[in-house]
């Protein structure tokens, strides 16, 4: 017995898909509205005599329910993303105008009434330690002995004039410096403080190398200091990663601070 007026699966499936193309703009998608009639276009135009097997039906559910669940799977990892790109960028701009110690720097800027810094891991425990502080040319300025050193982090502060050592501020002479250089007046006159002692000017602002070296079983060592570094600006390339652009014309990524310095 035939059956006429019946076209096939696949006949149905053409005509469906040529009248959505007609009316679909976006890159010829199949949204869930569109699968559901066109399914239901299949039903209705099957042959009763043959009609589609049960488990292509549930095949074809299966493959749109993956397609669906990936598409919402890319939404939310594009919004994902995005916040992150965010909120990378927030902390980054809350560190503009901050120092931080960033990883292969060793060149610290001083300000004007400010401070620089460095940072050294040092692996074994250390004695007849040495800080030497030199100018950006490499010429010797001073010189500190700061006795046995555990291994471990350790954190310099100098304002050029005082140090400080994990927080601690050192005794030093001040007589011992090698620059002895102290305020005046207009007349010439050295200006005092309210103990009646001069007051001594501190080194200018400028850039400045610290080194550490000592005694490590016996052996002279050298350890590298990291020095901060003033943050100017951040910059947000069109990727979404993130630079830290650096007093002096330096820059950094994110990964490469190793401390943010409460100034």
């Amino acid at each position: 017995m035939a059956i006429d007026g019946i076209s096939s699966n696949s006949e149905v499936l053409s005509q469906y898909q040529t009248n959505s193309s007609a009316s679909e703009t976006k890159d010829n998608e199949l949204g869930r509205d569109a699968f559901l009639e066109l399914m239901v276009a299949q039903l209705n135009n099957q042959n009763p005599l043959e009609p589609t097997d049960n488990q292509a039906f549930v095949a074809q559910l299966a493959q749109f329910s993956t397609v669906e669940g990936i598409g919402q799977l890319n939404t939310t990892a594009e919004t994902m993303s995005s916040n992150f790109t965010s909120t990378s960028a927030l902390q980054a701009s809350s560190l503009v105008g901050q120092s931080v110690i960033v990883e292969g720097n060793d060149t610290g800027l001083l300000l004007n009434g400010g401070i620089v810094s460095g940072f050294a891991d040092i692996p074994d425990s250390t004695s007849n330690m040495m800080l030497t502080i030199e100018d950006e040319n490499g010429q010797l300025l001073e010189q500190f002995s700061l006795g046995t050193r555990s291994e471990g982090p350790m954190s310099v502060r100098w304002d050029g004039q005082n140090l400080m050592i994990d927080g601690e501020i050192q005794d030093i002479d001040l007589d011992s410096l090698n620059r002895q250089e102290f305020y005046t007046d207009d007349e010439g006159e050295v200006v005092l403080d309210d103990y009646g002692e001069p007051i001594r000017v501190p080194y200018p602002a400028g850039e400045y190398v610290f080194k550490l070296s000592g005694n490590v079983a016996g052996q002279s060592e050298d350890f590298g200091m990291q020095m901060s570094s003033r943050v100017d600006s951040v910059t947000m390339s069109a990727g979404g990663s993130v630079t830290l652009n650096l007093a002096g014309g330096q820059s950094a990524s994110m990964d490469q601070i190793k401390q943010i310095l409460d100034e």
